[in-house]
């Protein structure tokens, strides 16, 4: 890897190309992190649909293979050109060498399609390959690993946008990179790829749409980490070697499927690609900052279908033709409200392909093909919000602006039972209807949150600051509120029968129509609070102070210690 990084920067200053520069204003006050995602996933999903918005994957047989030679495709903005021997290893078999017989022709049916290729940049060749047992078989060894030298990719991205220019409308820098069946290095080398490559591209053809190396949105965890990596190298350097960010956002095989009923349920499936981006957008807004630039360049999913098995030993899902092209619609809806510019369906096949839940072939009878049409003539249809049995149901475009901390998606209705959320800022969030049951809450901060019907039933809470937050309906019935913070809350009808809350602070706090029978207060601070009405019966109260309190309607029959 001595060589690695030595060519990046003499290949920008040789070519006068630099990627878009990004300089981050100072904000006035200081955000809280839930205010912060809200502020960046507001700019990142108003981006809008760009001219590529409705775009195609094509199978390789498709106009090509004997006998399908004028099979033509649905027409599609761009059509993605990848799983056809045009990757690096294909093209570029020894250094120096390079073979054009496929991708020439392969170029030349799109355009006899009336489309522009959309180019993926990968698979390194073994030759080139730092690590030349990288990756995975189907795709070559070596195809997973950082080239040795970074100038070996250097020519082979010039040679490919030096042979063909214009002809080519866009490049995706890498595929998959999330994952090590795709991508073995840092995300620093991969990010160092992309700013050479970014600089040839754009000298030889200025309008081409350079797409940042693709990330798996259903591995949820997988995608957090590498975005974080990746787009941390673009904070780091102030800019972004790309014209768009790249998700393949197919859900989990089983997204969809109720096994309980047998039935399968589409919008549930489009809720759960909805729901994978979303938590990636949250990784990506961390990296950046709210107030990025580079939130604002758009988004490409330039893979999406559903039923696929996986990950891991998730069965897949077979659905009807009436149920795809509910999914496409829906696909379509959803990605205009989440900032995604083009979306490129998975794919149009000759045949029925096994691997995929939802089928578009020519033997089949060209099964989306009048959905296809329709969306590109009017765009997705006002059904997005079939009514389904699911607590993921989204019934409004702003819900799709949710922070999401840890594996805990904020939004009403959310289970977040037992999630592990130590020390998380949930400041100012609004948790109503929310459950938190089981949860790990320990030093959480809930400052100004609302809490209408939120469930802390059982929940971990000690030392929890809740200071100025506001609720009516409250279960507070946690394993522990030791030490916890309740100055200045504002809580109607909270429930907190037999709860632990040592040493808790409730300064000026308004409490009206409370249940707290049975609890701990040992050494709480009462001072200045307003308790109206509240049932304070077999409370324990030795060491509490309520100095300044008032106190009115409750009642204390059976309490121990110090009664106001």
């Amino acid at each position: 890897m001595r060589h690695f990084f030595s060519q990046i920067l003499s290949v920008t200053l040789l070519l006068g190309v630099s990627a878009m520069g990004f300089a981050s204003p100072t904000h006035a006050r200081e955000l809280s992190p839930y205010e912060s995602k809200i502020q960046g996933l507001t700019t990142l999903q108003s981006a809008a649909p760009s001219a590529n918005e409705f775009s195609l994957s094509v199978a390789p047989q498709v106009g090509w293979d004997a006998g399908l030679e004028s099979l033509r495709p649905p027409p599609g903005a761009m059509y993605r050109m990848w799983d056809m021997k045009v990757a690096w290893r294909d093209v570029n078999p020894q250094r120096g060498v390079f073979d054009w017989s496929i991708l020439d022709r392969r170029i030349a049916l799109v355009e006899s399609w009336g489309g522009r290729p959309f180019l993926v940049l990968g698979l390194t060749p073994q030759w080139a390959a730092e690590n030349p047992g990288a990756g995975d078989p189907r795709w070559g060894a070596g195809s997973a690993s950082p080239p040795t030298n970074i100038g070996d990719w250097n020519e082979y991205v010039r040679a490919v946008a030096g042979r063909y220019g214009g002809r080519i409308a866009g490049y995706e820098l890498w595929n998959e990179a999330n994952l090590t069946t795709f991508w073995q290095g840092s995300a620093g080398e991969l990010f160092a790829m992309a700013q050479s490559a970014y600089g040839i591209i754009k000298a030889s053809n200025p309008s081409a749409v350079v797409a940042a190396p693709s990330i798996t949105t259903r591995l949820r965890g997988s995608a957090a980490r590498f975005t974080s990596a990746f787009a941390g190298e673009v904070a780091d350097n102030g800019a972004a070697p790309f014209d768009t960010w790249t998700i393949h956002s197919y859900p989990n095989g089983d997204a969809g499927r109720d096994f309980d009923t047998g039935q399968n349920f589409p919008r549930m499936a489009a809720t759960q690609r909805a729901d994978d981006i979303i938590s990636w957008q949250n990784a990506l807004v961390d990296a950046l900052g709210p107030d990025s630039p580079a939130l604002g360049i758009g988004i490409y999913d330039t893979e999406v279908n559903y039923g696929l098995k996986g990950p891991g030993i998730r069965p897949g899902v077979d659905w009807s033709t009436e149920d795809g092209n509910q999914l496409m619609d829906y696909t379509y809806a959803d990605s205009r409200l989440l900032g995604i510019t083009a979306t490129f369906w998975y794919e149009y096949t000759a045949t029925d392909y096994s691997l995929l839940g939802v089928q578009w072939s020519n033997a089949g009878g060209n099964q989306l093909s009048a959905t296809w049409d329709s969306l590109r003539a009017s765009g997705p249809s006002s059904q997005r919000f079939n009514s389904v049995s699911s607590p993921l149901f989204l019934s409004r475009n702003s819900d799709y602006v949710i922070p999401v901390f840890k594996s805990c998606f904020i939004r009403p209705g959310t289970s977040c039972a037992g999630d592990k959320l130590g020390e998380a800022n949930l400041s100012g969030a609004n948790l109503s209807d929310m459950d938190f049951t089981g949860a790990n809450l320990q030093r959480a901060r809930l400052a100004g949150a609302t809490l209408n019907n939120t469930n802390f039933t059982d929940a971990f809470l000690k030392r929890a600051v809740f200071s100025g937050a506001t609720g009516a309906n409250t279960q507070l019935g946690a394993r522990s509120l030791a030490d916890a913070n309740f100055s200045r809350v504002r809580l109607e009808n909270p429930k907190a029968t037999g709860t632990s809350f040592l040493r808790s602070n409730w300064t000026k706090a308004y409490v009206e129509k409370g249940d707290f029978s049975s609890s701990n207060f040992y050494k709480s601070n009462f001072e200045g609070a307003s308790i109206k009405n509240t049932d304070m019966r077999a409370t324990k109260l030795r060491g509490t102070s309520w100095k300044g309190a008032t106190v009115s309607g409750s009642e204390f029959k059976g309490a121990v210690g110090n009664e106001p």
